[in-house]
Order: structure tokens, then sequence, then C-alpha cells
């Protein structure tokens, strides 16, 4: 319930709810990370640091940070009075980006395959000229299957809704006259209750 605020309180707490959307995402992008981490240094027996900022493999850590900001966006708007055209626009680039990871980035990791392939018998300075890189070889996980995007959504969803109770907690939505955030846990407890 919102009482009597200034503009100038209004915007102060936009900004607040724009900086927690943005590390929601980012967490939960990061949490993706950590996970494929975990998931192929324990197949490779030994850490893979790489894995910490790769692209592609499992979970996908685009399709959870897109799903996080869309959750966490659309939650709190709606919380703070209703949806905002800004959501529409995370929702259709979203969209865009969980398409091309899933679509044009796996295409082109089976033609790094394939050209890999190709290129085996090469040698290192065909490969240099060819623009091979320093590895002599093409990156090959760049894309995402179907289920790499289904685990990314998954996180992006617990850590969209797990961000979203705790941005509750942290600023309820309930103000005094001056705008002074009022620090209410019946109000967090029974939004919950209501939700269940």
């Amino acid at each position: 319930m919102f009482l009597e605020i200034t503009q100038e309180q209004d915007r102060y707490i936009q900004s607040i709810r724009t900086i927690q959307i943005i590390i929601i995402s980012i967490l939960a992008m990061f949490l993706a990370q950590f996970i494929k981490f975990i998931i192929y240094s324990i197949r490779l027996k030994r850490p893979n640091w790489r894995m910490l900022l790769s692209t592609g493999g499992f979970p996908s850590s685009h399709t959870a940070f897109c799903i996080a900001l869309c959750i966490s966006m659309g939650m709190l708007q709606y919380h703070d009075g209703g949806i905002k055209w800004s959501f529409a626009v995370a929702i259709v680039f979203s969209t865009i980006i969980i398409h091309d990871a899933m679509g044009v980035r796996l295409e082109a990791s089976k033609h790094a395959k394939i050209l890999n392939n190709l290129a085996s018998n090469m040698s290192a300075e065909e490969k240099a000229e060819l623009g091979y890189g320093k590895r002599g070889q093409l990156k090959e996980m760049l894309g995402h299957r179907g289920v790499e995007v289904l685990s990314g959504a998954i996180v992006g969803i617990v850590v969209g809704f797990a961000g979203f109770f705790i941005s509750y907690a942290i600023l309820p939505g309930e103000y005094d006259i001056h705008g002074n955030v009022i620090m209410n846990i019946n109000t967090v407890k029974s939004f919950i209750e209501n939700l269940l």
C-alpha cells in the first residue's frame, strides 16, 4: 500500500527496484555458471576453471539470466502496482536470446565440430592462416540443447522468485507519509500465505 510520497521518493524507490532486478539476474547467471563449473569439474575429475566463463553447456546461464530478469521484473512491478511496458521488452529480448542459444549458436557449435574434424590433418601454420587461433581448434561449445536451456530456465525461475521474496522483505511496498520504508514482517508473512 502506498501512502503519499513525492516524485523524488518514487524515483528513489524505482532506482532500488532496478538495482534489485539487476542483482537478481546476475546472481542467476553466476549460479548457472557455478553449477556448470561443478558438473564439468566432476566429469573431468579436476577443476575446470574455464567453465566459469564459458558459453554453452549445462545449464544455460543466458537462459537463467533472462528468466530471472523477467520473473523478478514482472513480480516486482506487479507488486508495486502494475506491470509496465518494460516487462514486455524484457520478455521479447529474452525470447530472442534463448531462441538464439538453441538455434544459431547451436548450429555454430555443430559447424565448429565439423570444421575441426576437417582441419585435423592441417599443419599449425595452415590453421593459423585460416584463423583457428592459438589452440589450433575452433570452440565447439557455443550453443545449447533443449535440456540445457530448460535447466537454465529452472535456475532462473528459482532465483527470480527467491530474489523477489527477498526484495519484498527488504522493500515491502509500504511507506509512511515521508516515504520511509515500514518494515513489517507480518506484511511479508501475509503476502507469502496469500500466494500459497
